[in-house]
């Protein structure tokens, strides 16, 4: 049965959210969401859609829209052949007074309230279809099957769309992107790509529709190949090194003969099993319904968190944030009921550690290029078993302290850490030692010792357990802050800080 699938992607999200906040039009304010009280290197959350036709990047770093703004006042300035007298940060009134400087605001980010705000777009999308047929991609983008629902309200994909976003639109005043496709990956590409070269209504919706064949005809040309859904840098440049830089040339390499340089084999030696997924995706297949991804369940999971120093940290500094990252580590597993046998540990390098002579020439390591073309030491990265499963504080702080003693170099400035529990899975229900395992006795081991520290280990990690149900307990009830350990009030400890954000950034 040929199925329809929905993708909405609602517009500027988080800029949207602010503009409405402020009751301003989210289509004509000049507005970026960023925490300029960090640096103006901090990376802007959302862009409004007239700063971006302006030419801020959608992705840009503050300094960035600065820089931007300063060239378009330049030229405001030279057209007008005066100074220019007042500012308005709105897109219409520019335009309607040449003289007018471009402004803008800058909005801290408010994470709790955009949660508030998809949670209630959320429930209008439900309105029209049922929990099981939509899977939210992130905070601000849905996949829906609407196969079944197009029969039952008697209309089009079109029209169905259309309703939901009207009503979005009437409820919050937040406008979307929406693609129209038989399977996920070409409703998605139909929202990421075609939408964008559709023009906009009155409200700015922009809905985009297609098949295979209407993929095949508009984007098997497209560049760069990373604008499409899972082709990232890495792919693109494997490709490119044998001459394939369009989804028509994988799908034209994917036909070849067994015994020509451009077949299938070719792109299965890139990128083995995952190239049935490109060659998938540069036809216009893809055979993963929502139902699959409902069903999903991983074969192993893991817990983790990482952080982005505000500045570049000396080993000893970093070293304190890896050791609160690792007790707050402890705190989720418990809290979710999990346990973990292996701690992963990654900390990346600033920049400065080779731009700065002095470290430059000290330093004998590897070095990587970053996202940015930039000349960096290699990351660190190691893993450490524990022994056992468990969630102990104790046991998580001293094998996370141990690996990263173990894998970072002191000398370096450190900017980036990120610490996982592997391995995870449900706590044992079981209030006693596991039965011993069989093996060989000696005449050697004092096994009433071993068992009688066995016992009082698990009596340990019994009151330990209490204590840990008790701190959460207290940070449920009256805030993550309400609870500290000494070392987070510490110089450079960022705990106090970050028990204040949402997905690393201000509520």
């Amino acid at each position: 049965m040929k199925r329809t699938y929905i993708a909405i992607d609602l517009k500027s999200f988080y800029a949207s959210v602010e503009c409405r906040e402020r009751g301003l039009d989210p289509l004509t304010t000049n507005l970026v969401v960023a925490d300029a009280a960090r640096t103006e290197k901090t990376i802007c959350l959302a862009v409004s859609p007239s700063l971006k036709s302006m030419g801020v990047p959608g992705r840009a770093r503050l300094f960035e829209v600065i820089s931007v703004m300063r060239q378009v006042n330049a030229r405001r300035r030279a057209a007008a052949g005066t100074g220019l007298k007042g500012e308005s940060s709105d897109i219409e009134e520019l335009a309607a007074d040449p003289a007018l400087k471009a402004g803008w605001i800058t909005a801290v980010p408010r994470m709790a309230l955009y949660m508030e705000y998809s949670s209630r777009i959320y429930d209008i999308y439900l309105n029209y279809v049922a929990a099981e047929d939509i899977h939210v991609y992130s905070i601000d983008e849905v996949l829906m099957d609407v196969t079944d629902y197009l029969p039952l309200y008697g209309m089009t994909p079109h029209q169905l769309a259309r309703a939901i976003i009207d009503e979005v639109l009437a409820q919050t005043g937040i406008t979307a992107t929406v693609g129209i496709g038989p399977n996920l990956f070409l409703c998605k590409i139909a929202m990421d790509l075609e939408a964008k070269h559709c023009p906009p209504d009155e409200d700015g919706v922009r809905i985009a529709e297609l098949d295979e064949m209407s993929y095949r005809r508009s984007l098997w040309e497209h560049q760069p190949l990373t604008d499409f859904w899972r082709v990232g840098p890495g792919y693109a440049r494997k490709l490119a090194s044998v001459g394939i830089y369009t989804m028509g040339d994988v799908a034209r390499c994917s036909l070849g003969a067994p015994g020509e340089f451009y077949n299938e084999d070719l792109l299965y030696r890139l990128f083995g099993v995952n190239a049935e997924l490109l060659i998938d995706h540069a036809w216009g297949w893809e055979p993963c319904t929502i139902a699959d991804i409902k069903a999903y369940r991983p074969r192993t999971e893991s817990v983790g968190a990482g952080q982005v120093l505000q500045s570049a940290y000396e080993g000893e500094k970093a070293r304190l944030v890896a050791w609160e990252m690792a007790d707050q580590l402890a705190l989720d597993l418990v809290s979710r009921g999990l346990t973990t046998d292996q701690i992963v540990l990654n900390v990346g390098y600033d920049i400065e550690n080779l731009q700065n002579p002095v470290l430059r020439a000290a330093y004998k390591g590897p070095v990587t290029t970053d996202h940015y073309g930039r000349q960096v030491p290699k990351a660190a990265h190691g893993t450490i078993s524990l022994g056992d499963v468990t969630s102990s504080t104790k046991d998580i702080l001293e094998a996370s302290m141990t690996l990263y003693d173990r894998i970072v170099d002191p000398r370096l400035l450190v900017r980036r850490i990120t610490i996982t529990a592997g391995h995870v899975a449900p706590e044992p229900e079981q209030t006693e030692p596991p039965a011993p395992e069989p093996e060989q006795l000696d005449m050697f081991t004092d096994y009433a010792a071993r068992e009688e520290e066995a016992r009082r280990r698990q009596a340990e990690r019994s009151r330990e357990k209490k204590v840990q149900k008790t701190i959460l307990e207290i940070k449920g009830k009256f805030g993550k802050n309400a609870i500290l350990k000494g070392a987070n009030l510490e110089e450079g400890a960022t705990a106090q800080s970050r028990n204040k954000q949402i997905g690393g950034h201000k509520a």
